[in-house]
């Protein structure tokens, strides 16, 4: 079964930023069509209250990092299977904040917000290494890149959740001048609610795909909070990351009225 979904508009802010300079561009991206929603269901399996440590040696940041995965959502089955998000709290001495976590089989990356402003990237999982490409460190301009050394990981508790609606949006297009997207996004309902309640968006997702900027191209991987009831694939708020000529944080806010659906969004400085 397919549901069509209204186009909107996307005022976007992106910062380009180098080492030696920071430059501002604003630009719309507006969605050409409208997508397609398909109706799927799969199995999950939902961590909750692990804590992982981390050990840094930077002029920048020293010292332990602790993280508490306050949830991690792994598809098992389907498609899609191997995909997932998280959401973290990290805790590194006077600085705290949170990490929007999108990952595939081992590969991870996410958005970094709070004392912290950056990207988050690790290849070999969780439970690995991790790097750390910070642009804003207590509201200062930075660039610096904080490697992190695997410590400890204390597992919390984890269930599996069988036969769970996940609608996909399996091309989700936004373009402007010189610049188009195309992502995938997957919703899940809350599983802390009701996880077979069909009435329920109240839950979270990711969204992956490429962009492409000029005849530069990158990818974008977003976690996605709707933390609040929004129709999908108009999720509440996305936390994303992007490589290449982009590469940096990304983040879009969507609002429901009675107008109907519409979004602003804006990115933080770029990562060299």
């Amino acid at each position: 079964m397919k549901n069509k979904i209204w186009g909107l508009v996307i005022i976007l802010c992106c910062c380009l930023v180098s080492i030696s300079f920071a430059q501002e561009t604003n630009f719309t991206l507006a969605v050409q069509d409208s997508p397609a929603l398909v109706q799927t269901r799969v199995d999950v399996s939902i961590e909750k209250n692990s804590f992982l440590t981390f050990q840094a040696d930077n002029p920048l940041l020293q010292g332990k990092i602790t993280m508490r995965v306050v949830e991690k959502v792994t598809l098992l089955s389907g498609d899609y299977a191997g995909w997932g998000y998280a959401y973290l709290e990290y805790n590194a001495g006077k600085f705290a904040g949170s990490l929007y976590y999108v990952f595939h089989n081992d590969e991870g990356r996410g958005m970094l917000t709070g004392d912290v402003v950056g990207v988050a990237q690790q290849l070999t999982g969780l439970q690995k290494d991790m790097v750390w490409k910070v642009a804003i460190l207590e509201g200062t301009d930075t660039q610096a890149t904080i490697n992190l050394a695997f410590n400890s990981y204390k597992t919390g508790k984890t269930t599996q959740y069988n036969n769970i609606w996940m609608p996909v949006v399996p091309s989700f297009m936004l373009s402007s001048n010189g610049y188009s997207q195309e992502t995938t996004v997957i919703l899940l309902p809350a599983p802390d609610g009701d996880p077979h309640n069909v009435r329920k968006f109240k839950g979270g997702g990711l969204e992956f795909g490429t962009y492409q900027s000029g005849a530069q191209s990158g990818t974008v991987w977003s976690f996605l909070d709707n933390t609040e009831l929004v129709d999908p694939p108009f999720n509440q708020r996305r936390f994303g990351a992007r490589d290449g000529i982009l590469a940096g944080t990304a983040e879009i806010v969507f609002q429901q009225g009675s107008g109907g659906n519409s979004a602003e969004g804006w990115s933080t400085l770029v990562v060299e």
